[in-house]
């Protein structure tokens, strides 16, 4: 049977752990970051103090798991809680350039915060809005932009 040493347990376990909730859970739950971050620190007193029993590596595991939640719960919790860029769908009522002609039942692409959106007009609108010239977003759905022209029409 392969036999990991506690510097190799714990510094896999930690990097398992921090992969985990950086690729799965996007950093949304912070659990497995802050027990991730405690394995590390145990992998570190593993290789600097190698003659440290298993219950004397438990310990430190256990309490840098508590200590870094302790520090850093809070301020990641206040860092999540800030608005995004794109909250309430700041695009709404932006002035976008259309990239290809849009019509009433000819769906076209406006450029806008530095790419192509695909665009539709908004409902009611009928009057088609060329490639050049410009319209405003009324709403979002999806990755689809609504627009209304603004500017020169067809």
């Amino acid at each position: 049977m392969l036999s990991l040493s506690p510097f190799l347990f714990f510094l896999v376990l930690g990097v398992a752990l921090l992969a985990l909730e950086l690729v799965v859970f996007q950093f949304t739950s912070f659990w497995l970051f802050f027990i991730g971050a405690g394995a590390l620190v145990a992998a570190a007193w593993a290789w600097a103090a190698p003659a440290s029993g298993l219950p004397t590596l438990l310990a430190v595991f256990v309490i840098a798991s508590l200590a870094v939640t302790a520090l850093l719960l809070k301020p990641l919790r206040r860092w999540q809680a800030q608005p995004s860029g794109m909250e309430d769908n700041n695009a709404v009522g932006q002035r976008v350039k259309v990239v290809s002609a849009i019509g009433p039942n000819q769906p076209g692409k406006v450029f806008w915060s530095g790419s192509d959106w695909p665009a539709d007009l908004a409902d009611g609108d009928q009057q088609a809005i060329a490639a050049g010239s410009h319209a405003t977003v009324v709403e979002v759905s999806g990755i689809r932009l609504l627009v209304s022209a603004t500017g020169p029409t067809v």
